[in-house]
């Protein structure tokens, strides 16, 4: 499947690793691989969303993940705080204590909600009529999968899943993005 990615979609999944280590976590999640798609102003998903919806987008990914421990999510939260935990301020304390993880090295892999975006991403080509697999197709695969952060952080800047697949749909594609 990876033969058919894009230079620019290959290189948006090896920087979604770099986001993850970056952020410590465990495993490489589809907001990581977000993340990178969404630092790219010139490949088709920076001409799909522009600039100012993908830094929004961007800035509430990295706000979800400093207020929120690894993996975990606005659901997960509010599981804890019906058994009366707090966490976000679990996660301050982590962090005054210097308890969460840094950077971390080695392979990191793949969790199954990232796998299952990739995959999609072959599934949003296809549909498109694409023989390729470019940034634009990442984007539509890991909305598609339903991810609870990423689905959040694209509602904290104003946009839906119905809008980024208009928006993909909307804009010419071009097999190096």
């Amino acid at each position: 499947m990876f033969e058919r990615f894009t230079k620019a979609a290959r290189t948006a999944v090896e920087q979604g690793v770099a986001v993850a280590k970056e952020a410590g976590a465990v495993e490489v999640r589809p907001d990581h691989v977000l993340s990178a798609l969404l630092a790219d102003k010139d490949s088709n998903v920076g001409r799909a969303l522009g600039s100012t919806a993908s830094g929004q987008v961007r800035a509430a990914l990295e706000a979800q993940r400093d207020r929120l421990a690894d993996g975990l999510d606005r659901d997960d939260a509010e599981a804890l705080r019906v058994l009366g935990i707090d966490l976000e301020d679990v996660v301050r304390r982590m962090d005054a204590l210097g308890g969460r993880p840094g950077r971390r090295r080695g392979h990191l892999p793949f969790s199954r909600a990232a796998k299952k975006s990739l995959e999609l991403s072959l599934r949003e080509a296809i549909r498109l009529g694409d023989g390729f697999i470019g940034t634009e197709h990442l984007l539509l695969g890991i909305v598609r999968a339903g991810d609870r952060n990423v689905l959040d952080a694209l509602w904290a800047a104003g946009l839906s899943p119905v809008d980024v697949r208009t928006a993909v749909e909307a804009t010419e594609r071009r097999r190096t993005g």
